[in-house]
């Protein structure tokens, strides 16, 4: 249904950018003819014809077809304005967060940038996250992708801070569609495979689409691909001696080997005279390191002791996924009818069932005070532990006779949405809407382990001459046998029997559900005629109500398995949202200027929770002539803290640091050695003071926890920038955007060593931080924290945007060439407020300065061809490392080239066919970098098929 006025047809052009670039068609004869009203990603008016206030990417869903992408994911990452959120190249290790394919605009973060389906908020894909997860929209069914790019949380409300994704779907279709594409690299692993059904139906009033949508993404190990077996490894370089010596401090190792952890799958310990571990018969012998380095230069230190080739340790790459397999289920509907002239109603209908599985090491353990007259140890073992006077052993375990730990995410998400849309009069429309989503989430943990149990389990003695598991009185004499328990003997391969595994093993659970309720309404329409033109204005209102509940099995929630113990979490927020916007044209038709227009927003938001907020956007657009337009656009926006960061419940986290107690960390203190040392005395923590060799050899336990009296972060962002469409080039078009965001109050979980040295750097033991902490009496070593949200974070982003498109008729085919580009000109962040913490990531590689993607399209009859390019410039590990730090800080460019084609065999058949990444580029041969997935492509040449067919 269209909502039309009777204007002049020559003042019509399309107020949509095509990449950043502005659409405008030729004028038609002038005639009284009906107009169709149009609402731009960015703004609730509704327009003929004019600039868009803030830039545009708009890519059509055929885009992605042609290009072999199966999720939206897959193409916003490639854009040089976006960076990779979430995905499953990042998520395998995320225990809750599994195969999510998050958007992340100018890599502010999946919670910055706000994803809409046709105009309107969807829920969020995980309970942690306000973040949409993209892998519920099936790609079939898209018509165009809108990326707005600049704050809009005066049209949108909270979280559009980085900008919008506004995902546009068909409304009708008339007939069938199969439409069915493969992805195969040229090594094992990574492929794809894709099938999809869209249907419809014309009939008078009513018009429908569906789609039906089957997408399976295979895992990717990181054995599969000989860059990552062949690792990049760092060390301490042997001839370093200080930090003026012209030496690097790191430097590489070598390449071609496999990087193994101290952990062995038999177990290891240290006793008088070196390393040892338990051979596979249960005897011991020395530990075979095979091609050891000197990771760590503390004698004795657990730290960092990697060591290569095929010695006793843990090879990671026997668990390593690079990218989670990903399973998907899609299907959507859209229903509009006309029920009387110029009013409409539509039912938008989703569901998405989606499955990703993870796989981690399995789990890891140091087990101490183990008794050395264990019966079930060999004759040789106890022999040897008798020559070296030893009674007790502390032992170093990783339990592959337990299994890897694997995660098992399903997620259903269902969605329906009723809007109604009309003409109130030839200058007035309205939309109203209700909406509900909701996810389910089950998680399966598999390859857990009952610590209690297995605790009991390895403590084997004697008790009426059977070997049990002890019950022991306070001078540990064996007095009873542990009910339901059998011994387990874990020191060797192979030798714990079933029966003791069943006894400590299980598999954990944990249940979700998220939703969301929003019902809208917007009016918007003429105003008021200046001689400049008409006054268009646009009043909203908005009520929306989110909610999370999380709902762990008792082991879980008891905190009885290892690791990822987590608690219940039952949290929601309501928020009453008022927003204004008005269109005001001031000058038009006059020397220099064709058109000046003001435009403003201002949003008013109440939340149940943090309170009130507003947001607000001032706009001004000058076209000089038709070949030649200038926009600004300054704004405010918010981003409201999400269910988890407000209410997340204790989960098990394991951190990092050192204690600053320490006497050689004292000794060695900076600006804060005074507060350290009289913070740590005061906490009782006496001169010369150190932990075990134990205690710094482990990752600490601790608990992340949500805080309730978190406040909204604000954001202030201008966009200065033109477009230039000359009349003497046809189809060729430059556009310039410069952008800034200044942002304040950002949400951040602070560290566990920002929590540390925030407590004992303080001018007292008077702060925040100190009763995060907690010490084991005795020992005085820390043994618990929790990780509390903060509103502390700062961050300062600039840069510039820029496009150049041509097409033209060669006369043997239509080519279309586009440059699309970014230069970072200057990203800092702080994430605590102090001096020290201040960061510029310019030019990191999380950052490159400059991104840019090249497309040329060439055409011709039935055949179309693309050969598709993205840049990251050269980048550094960190802007902070010097030649004495490392001599690996530097990275290369990086370049990837794809070709794709299509051809319409008839009508009704066509074929598609492609290479990715064509010339084989390894991501950059990088201890850091070797085996990222995140910014670099680890399939390799990839080849890809796909078949269309209409009937």
């Amino acid at each position: 249904m269209k909502n039309s006025v009777s204007l002049t047809a020559n003042a019509v052009r399309l107020g949509i950018l095509a990449l950043s670039t502005s659409l405008v068609f030729p004028a038609v004869a002038a005639e009284q003819q009906p107009v169709e009203r149009i609402e731009v990603t960015g703004s609730k008016i509704k327009r003929i014809g004019e600039l868009s206030p803030t830039p545009i990417t708009v890519i059509s869903g055929d885009t992605m077809v042609d290009a072999g992408i199966t999720n939206v994911a897959g193409l916003l990452e490639e854009l040089p304005s976006a960076t990779t959120g979430l995905s499953p190249e990042t998520t395998n290790n995320s225990v809750f967060a599994n195969g999510l394919n998050n958007a992340d605009l100018r890599g502010l973060g999946t919670d910055r940038t706000l994803v809409l389906v046709n105009g309107r908020r969807f829920v969020s894909g995980s309970p942690t996250s306000s973040a949409v997860d993209l892998n519920n929209i099936p790609t079939s069914i898209i018509e165009r992708i809108e990326i707005s790019t600049g704050g809009a949380s005066a049209v949108y409300g909270s979280d559009a801070v980085a900008g919008v994704v506004n995902i546009v779907t068909k409304k009708s279709f008339d007939g069938f569609e199969v439409d069915a594409s493969t992805r195969q690299p040229s090594q094992d692993g990574g492929e794809s495979s894709y099938a999809s059904f869209t249907f419809g139906n014309e009939l008078g009033k009513l018009s429908f689409i569906g789609n039906l949508s089957y997408t399976k993404d295979e895992q990717l190990r990181g054995d599969q691909r000989s860059f990552i077996r062949n690792g990049v490894l760092s060390y301490d370089h042997p001839d370093n001696v200080d930090n003026t010596d012209g030496i690097p401090r790191r430097t590489i190792y070598g390449e071609g080997q496999s990087s193994l952890f101290v952990y062995s799958k038999t177990g290891d310990f240290f006793a008088p005279g070196g390393h040892y571990v338990f051979a596979d018969n249960g005897d011991i012998r020395e530990f075979v390191a095979n091609d050891p380095f000197p990771a760590s230069k503390t004698p004795g230190s657990r730290n960092t002791n990697y060591y290569t080739g095929e010695g006793d340790g843990y090879n990671f790459l026997e668990h390593k996924y690079v990218r989670t397999p990903l399973e998907r289920i899609n299907a959507m509907g859209n229903f509009t009818y006309d029920y009387a002239d110029d009013h409409s109603v539509s039912l938008e209908l989703l569901y998405s069932d989606t499955h990703a599985f993870g796989e981690s090491s399995p789990a890891f353990f140091t087990f101490r005070n183990q008794r050395t007259d264990n019966p079930l140890l060999t004759d040789q073992a106890r022999q040897f532990f008798a020559d070296k006077g030893m009674q007790t052993f502390n032992a170093y375990f990783l339990g592959s006779a337990f299994g890897n730990r694997k995660y098992d995410q399903q997620r259903d998400t269902v969605r329906a949405a009723l809007s109604f849309e009309g003409g109130i009069s030839d200058s007035w429309s309205y939309d109203a809407y209700a909406q509900f989503g909701q996810v389910k989430q089950h998680t399966e943990f598999q390859g857990e382990v009952l610590t209690a149990k297995l605790t009991d389990a390895l403590d084997a003695g004697l008790y009426n001459g059977e070997i049990v598991c002890a019950k022991r009185d306070a001078a540990g004499n064996v007095i009873g046998a542990v009910e339901g328990c059998t011994p387990a003997n874990i020191w060797g391969k192979g030798l714990v029997s079933q029966e003791s595994l069943d006894y400590f093993s299980t598999v954990a659970e944990r249940e979700a559900t998220i939703e969301q309720t929003v019902v809208g309404a917007t009016v918007s329409g003429d105003l008021f005629e200046l001689p400049a033109g008409t006054v268009v204005s646009a009043f909203t209102y908005e009520y929306r109500k989110e909610s999370s509940v999380t709902e762990p099995d008792e082991n879980m929630a008891k905190g009885l398995i290892f690791g990822n113990a987590s608690e219940a979490m039952d949290g929601g927020f309501s928020v009453n949202e008022a927003a204004v916007e008005v269109s005001v044209p001031l000058i038009a038709d006059v020397f220099l200027i064709s058109d000046l227009t003001l435009e403003a927003a201002y949003r008013f938001m109440d939340y149940s929770e943090v309170g009130q907020e507003d947001a607000w956007k001032v706009s001004l657009n000058w076209t000089v002539n038709d070949d030649l337009k200038f926009r600004f656009n300054t704004s405010k926006s918010v981003r409201a803290p999400n269910i988890s960061e407000l209410y997340n419940p204790k989960a098990q986290t394991y951190g990092s640091f050192n204690d600053p107690c320490e006497q050689g960390q004292i000794d060695n203190a900076g600006k804060y050695k005074d507060n350290i040392l009289a913070n740590c005395r005061a906490a009782g923590i006496p001169e010369g003071w150190a932990p075990s060799n134990d205690w710094k050899s482990t990752n600490h336990p601790g608990f992340i926890v949500g805080n309730t009296d978190l406040s909204a972060e604000i954001a202030n962002d201008i966009t200065i920038g033109f477009v230039y469409t000359p009349r003497y080039l046809e189809n060729f078009s430059v556009t310039v955007d410069y952008w800034e965001f200044d942002m304040e109050d950002m949400i951040t979980y602070p560290s566990a060593a920002q929590i540390v040295s925030g407590c004992y750097e303080s001018e007292s033991l008077d702060n925040p931080y100190c009763a995060l902490i907690e010490r084991t009496p005795g020992t005085l070593e820390i043994d618990n924290y929790y990780q509390k949200p903060v509103n502390a974070a700062t961050s300062n982003l600039k840069g510039t945007d820029f496009e150049v498109n041509y097409g033209f008729d060669s006369g043997f085919g239509d080519f279309d060439l586009r440059l699309l580009g970014t230069y970072l000109e200057n990203r800092e962040h702080n994430t605590t407020g102090k001096e020290e913490d201040y960061r510029n990531t310019t030019g990191n590689y999380h950052n490159p300065r400059l991104k840019m993607r090249f497309t040329a399209n060439y055409s011709i009859n039935d055949l179309g061809l693309a050969l598709t390019s993205n840049y990251r410039h050269h980048t550094r590990l960190s802007n902070e490392w010097t030649p004495e730090d490392n001599d690996y800080n530097e990275l290369p460019s990086y370049i990837k080239w794809d070709l794709t084609g299509r051809y319409n065999i008839t009508d009704a058949l066509q074929v598609r066919a492609g290479v990715l990444n064509l010339f084989d580029v390894e991501p950059p041969r990088n201890p850091s970098t070797y085996d990222q997935g995140r910014y670099f492509d680890l399939d390799g040449r990839t080849y890809t098929l796909g078949v269309n067919y209409k009937f």
